[in-house]
């Protein structure tokens, strides 16, 4: 049986978390054009998980005692990762040692995604789905289930960089595309559960 966790992880958990994120992304068209190696990839994710884990939610599956899944969520209404958010949460040490150890073509490719994708971020009021994972059937849709629940109060928004793997279990879900743009040669779908939106 899958449950869900939505409290803040501690460090144990943080780290399972991630390692769950690293897995399921180190094969994502987007991230393997973005990052020069796997280690870069876990670098930024696990950044990213301590990131929302102050500045947003992380929901987590649960099976059998262990980490299955994984969605981290925006708070609605506030922006992206930004600096200033994440040093006014303590992680100074966290993004020096982020900037210290990836490789700075890495870094300018993260900047270029966020740039590419911020311009067609949703404009409406939303939830933002920043990332979703899973490594046990089933997971992914319960987490996602649970989500579409708890966020019912506006729609959801998220960015679909692996459209092949993924179309059809998003649009089960109710998801539709607003608009496939491209990002450094990857097509990424812009997808929301809003029926105002085609």
């Amino acid at each position: 049986m899958i449950t869900i966790g939505d409290k803040k992880l501690d460090k144990s958990n943080l780290k399972k978390a991630a390692d769950v994120l690293c897995n399921a992304f180190k094969n994502d068209p987007l991230y393997l054009a973005v990052f020069q190696n796997e280690k870069d990839l876990c670098r930024y994710i696990k950044l990213m998980v301590d990131y929302y884990n102050r500045n947003g939610e992380i929901h987590v599956a649960v099976a059998e005692d262990k980490i299955v899944g994984v969605s981290i969520w925006n708070h609605k209404g506030r922006p992206f990762f930004s600096i200033r958010s994440a040093l006014a949460s303590g992680m100074f040490k966290e993004l020096i040692k982020f900037l210290m150890l990836a490789q700075i073509k890495s870094l300018i490719m993260v900047k270029n995604e966020a740039l590419i994708t911020e311009r067609y971020h949703y404009n409406k009021e939303h939830h933002y789905l920043f990332m979703i994972a899973s490594v046990r059937k089933g997971a992914g849709r319960a987490l996602m289930e649970y989500d579409i629940k708890k966020f019912s109060d506006c729609p959801i928004y998220l960015e679909n960089s692996n459209i092949k793997d993924n179309q059809k279990f998003y649009e089960r879900l109710g998801f539709h595309s607003i608009k496939t743009i491209d990002v450094m040669g990857t097509p990424v779908d812009l997808l929301t559960n809003s029926k105002g939106d085609q």
